[in-house]
């Protein structure tokens, strides 16, 4: 019993070390752009989004970027309060911001996915910067993007933090990430991981090779399907961690939202090869198997094994935040954020096997 509880976890903790490595070894490059800067659209989707919509356009508004080579363009999926009409007063002003009302369509597309698919229809740019409602970039985001794309580079994605008041927040904070520090170690190993679908970006010839959304299949995980898809055409990919790169987002209001929200990531991820489920499973089974062995085999294992994966994992949390420049946090934020952990990784797991369908945006 007692070799079978600890393999696993040792297994995680050399993962760990592994992953820790490769932090320490990143370093972001950035190449010089051209002053003939090239023509971008920007993508914002957004439903129901009257609390946020406003603060994301501010912040692309204040983008360093020649505003006769970008266009804004926003997608409003059948919003039910006062997105849209705030959006059109930003239009009124700024005639490169254009909004879009999202129609319903027989292709078999939901949620996002139908937006981006309708917004590339009206799209001009040489390059897509994808957002969301919720996000809000740096003024050097838009220039940030583009130079850390080489040309054999199809997809790229930034890191995205949550920033929001509050206990929750900067618990959310703290997990976006982590969690995003190590998925983009995956693709510094070489092996393509994913993108963030509020902060990323994509050639406009590698977006048309893989026949756009309308022709993607369909995946409630879209930031994915594109990623996966633009890979499998040949193209290079990239995930930065860079302080203009970085785009904050809001958090999630409520425990439940918040299972949804992973849930909806788990389900979009049944596609990912059988390495990253042995990955998810082998992080999972961490806060399963350590009270079981301390109950059952030997506290003092289980009291050492956690106590060094809290330490790899507070180095590591450490390593991203200086890596996209943000202050880091307290020694008593990374106890409580383990706790945090804790709960939610146990909760995600048997949330995630309940019968329950997975909601985005107030949909099914």
């Amino acid at each position: 019993m007692f070799e079978i509880i600890v393999i696993p976890l040792l297994a995680y903790i050399l993962i760990q070390i592994w992953q820790l490595a490769w932090l320490i070894k990143y370093k972001s490059q950035k190449k010089t752009l051209s002053e003939n800067l090239p023509e971008i659209s920007i993508w914002v989707a957004c439903r129901n989004e009257e609390d946020n919509i406003a603060g994301c356009l501010n912040s692309l508004l204040e983008l360093d970027y020649p505003i006769k080579k970008l266009q804004i363009l926003v997608g409003n999926d059948q919003s039910t309060d006062k997105t849209a009409e705030i959006v059109q007063g930003f239009t009124k002003e700024y005639p490169h911001i254009q909004l879009v009302n999202i129609v319903d369509d027989d292709r078999g597309l939901k949620a996002k996915a139908r937006v981006m698919a309708q917004l590339d229809q009206h799209a001009v740019g040489d390059y897509y910067l994808i957002t969301d409602a919720d996000v809000r970039v740096k003024p050097r985001w838009a220039q940030s993007m583009l130079q850390f794309l080489d040309s054999n580079t199809g997809v790229s994605s930034g890191t995205t933090m949550v920033k929001s008041s509050g206990v929750d927040g900067w618990l959310q904070e703290m997990d976006w990430a982590y969690f995003m520090g190590l998925l983009n170690v995956i693709s510094y190993s070489g092996v393509p991981a994913t993108a963030v679908g509020n902060n990323m970006i994509v050639r406009k010839d590698a977006y048309w090779q893989t026949g756009g959304y309308a022709n993607i299949r369909f995946s409630i995980t879209e930031d994915y399907k594109l990623y996966s898809e633009v890979c499998a055409k040949g193209w290079g990919w990239n995930n930065v961690m860079h302080p203009d790169v970085l785009a904050y987002s809001e958090k999630t209001k409520g425990f439940i939202p918040l299972l949804h929200q992973r849930k909806r990531w788990l389900s979009g991820g049944k596609e990912l090869p059988w390495y990253w489920w042995l990955l998810f499973g082998v992080y999972g089974s961490f806060f399963f198997l350590i009270p079981l062995l301390f109950w059952m085999a030997s506290p003092i294992w289980a009291i050492s094994i956690w106590s060094v994966k809290w330490l790899i994992q507070t180095a590591q949390i450490s390593i991203i935040y200086k890596k996209v420049g943000e202050p880091l946090p307290k020694p008593s934020q990374h106890l409580v954020y383990e706790i945090y952990l804790f709960v939610l990784t146990v909760s995600t797991a048997i949330f995630f096997l309940l019968p329950v369908k997975t909601r985005w945006k107030e949909r099914s």
